[in-house]
């Protein structure tokens, strides 16, 4: 009677075969991450201008959004006594923590009330484009503020031509 199982060779087959898989894997997988990393501070940090501006039209007062340097955004609006609120404070978390997002000019962009955009109170430039990188990524991304005279906000690749719809102009 023969014994049932699998024999030495065979699980040691098998095992060499799911450790070159993984080997091959594993840069795709650290690649995939970096990427969804950009993907995901850019995501939020549009999110956040929208919302400045989204605060601006719903108070009809003017509202900023500031980018403090790598590590978080805020929504800032004044209250009723002039005073400047964080309406809304973001820390770059585990999904965008390596990604880096660096402005053109400024680190401020202010709202009117129409969600227009308007020179920042302190007389400071007015951020109009932040890119996103991460190491190890094999792409970077931008958010584009007020282009081409309009008060909206995209997120584009510069990779692609600016033809394309996802291209940056």
């Amino acid at each position: 009677m023969r014994a049932r199982g699998f024999t030495l060779i065979e699980i040691m087959i098998a095992i060499s075969i799911f450790f070159a898989l993984v080997m091959l894997a594993g840069p795709m997988y650290a690649e995939f991450m970096a990427n969804t990393q950009v993907r995901n501070a850019a995501d939020s940090i549009m999110s956040g201008v929208r919302r400045a501006q989204a605060e601006a039209i719903r108070h009809n007062t003017p509202a900023r959004f500031v980018l403090n340097g790598n590590t978080d955004w805020e929504v800032k609006a004044p209250d009723q006594d002039a005073v400047d609120r964080s309406i809304q404070k973001y820390y770059f978390v585990e999904g965008s923590k390596d990604a880096v997002p660096t402005p053109d000019a400024g680190t401020t962009v202010t709202f009117n009330g129409l969600g227009r955009i308007i020179p920042n109170a302190d007389a400071s430039a007015s951020m109009n484009l932040i890119n996103v990188t991460a190491p190890g990524a094999n792409r970077a991304l931008r958010v584009l503020i007020g282009t081409a005279g309009a008060a909206g906000v995209k997120l584009c690749d510069p990779a692609m031509p600016s033809t394309d719809p996802a291209g940056c102009p």
